[in-house]
């Protein structure tokens, strides 16, 4: 089964499902944050995902960038403790 094989396949069972725009990537994306949203230290997530640049990580962890900052503010959570 070739690349453009799989992306027709997890396109069409997309749409299926009522997904748009599924493709093989984002998978990555989906990856990369649910990894660092969950505490994993940046090296692990590289490790695990077979990248070797800090490049790599920051392109598929920015597309949920700001869901996370927003997360980890609420954690953090300082006007209650004024």
């Amino acid at each position: 089964m070739t690349a453009s094989g799989i992306t027709q396949i997890l396109r069409r069972r997309g749409r299926t499902a009522g997904v748009d725009q599924l493709h093989p990537h984002l998978f990555r994306h989906i990856y990369a944050h649910e990894a660092l949203s969950a505490g994993t230290q940046e090296a692990e997530v590289m490790a695990l995902a077979g990248w070797r640049s800090r490049e790599m990580l920051s392109r598929y962890a920015r597309s949920a960038e700001r869901e996370r900052a927003i997360a980890a503010a609420w954690r953090v959570n300082v006007g209650d403790r004024l």
